[in-house]
């Protein structure tokens, strides 16, 4: 069985517990990427680098203590350690011209995850929110998301020259048994991968489609500007937010 799972930073516990439910190369996990951002010369990409983490380990933050002790990047980009560890290799894999699915995947080939992992899309795609009435500025989602209650968002607008679902994620989705809307914000995880150009293209229209309860995580605000929620692709069902059920479910539906 080929199960698919789209799912944000906010859902990395989930990946980890269907991936011990399932056969090892059962799980393949698409992550958004409209929160990447270029922090101290290194790529970020907060929801491949939460799922890129090993669940259970305590981060530490001596280099983002020390940029921030000589003012060299804004509070919102404070991350961990082991965050900056990924995003080294990451943007010396991509300055040598690998694009981010071959970046990702040995990056969790080498982490050793119970699933494949891919970026929605090689292309960069920003999301930013217009923030203020009187002079109105655009900001990055995540310097929004560091303190919501700082602003009033009045849209979002993404910032891309050219955004494209990527060819790895294409294959991946055409040969998948079963596609699952994970445990996850759908403004800010399941929404910009299901509205990537071309991606829908790549899910037939007979495709299962197990959608995990879930309350939207993002913020109220961002949530209302963002607009209407993506129209749930394939042959769409909703499941319980637990591991053990949405297999259950998969090998169900996959073997009628």
């Amino acid at each position: 069985m080929r199960i698919t799972l789209i799912i944000g930073a906010d859902g990395a516990s989930f990946a980890h517990d269907l991936a011990t439910q399932l056969d090892p190369g059962e799980l393949t996990v698409i992550a958004p990427t409209v929160r990447d951002h270029w922090s101290a010369w290194l790529k970020a990409c907060p929801d491949l680098d939460a799922l890129l983490g090993t669940p259970g380990v305590t981060p530490t933050y001596g280099v983002a203590d020390q940029l921030r002790s000589i003012e060299y990047s804004p509070e919102w980009q404070r991350t961990s350690d082991q965050v900056v560890a990924h995003r080294l290799v990451r943007s010396e894999l991509i300055g040598t011209g690998f694009r981010l699915s071959d970046a990702t995947l040995a990056a969790a080939t080498r982490a050793d995850l119970p699933y494949r992992l891919l970026p929605m899309s090689d292309d960069r795609a920003e999301l930013h929110v217009v923030v203020g009435d009187d002079q109105p500025r655009a900001i990055h989602v995540d310097e929004y998301l560091a303190d919501p209650g700082a602003h009033t968002p009045t849209e979002t607008v993404l910032v891309a020259e050219a955004w494209s679902v990527s060819p790895a994620v294409t294959a991946v989705l055409e040969q998948t048994d079963v596609l699952v809307l994970g445990p996850s914000s759908r403004t800010l995880a399941i929404d910009p991968v299901l509205r990537t150009p071309g991606l829908l293209d790549a899910v037939r229209d007979d495709l299962p489609v197990l959608v995990v309860d879930h309350a939207d995580t993002a913020p109220a605000d961002l949530v209302r500007v963002a607009g209407l929620r993506a129209a749930d692709p394939g042959v769409a069902e909703p499941v319980p937010a637990e591991a053990a059920a949405v297999v259950h479910r998969a090998r169900s539906v996959v073997a009628s």
